[in-house]
């Protein structure tokens, strides 16, 4: 057996949802740059999730079910 690895794969820190019932996805991220460089948008679970923030404190990026990324067209 050989693992294989994944490419754009994004390690969660933390999956939670709130009391409104939006699930909110934690990353981390090292710091402004890395949240900078970070996707705009991450699928989980068959849900799509927008970037919304960061902590710089906890140095953390935080994607939302209730944000929802625009996605350019194929021209």
């Amino acid at each position: 057996m050989q693992a294989q690895p994944v490419n754009d794969a994004v390690l969660l820190r933390l999956v939670e949802t709130l009391p409104d019932g939006v699930t909110v996805l934690t990353v981390d991220v090292a710091d402004y740059m890395h949240f900078i460089r970070s996707p705009m948008a991450l699928r989980f679970n068959g849900r799509l999730y927008g970037r919304s923030g960061w902590n710089s404190d906890r140095h953390v990026a935080y994607y939302r079910s209730d944000v929802r990324p625009a996605f350019a067209a194929d021209w």
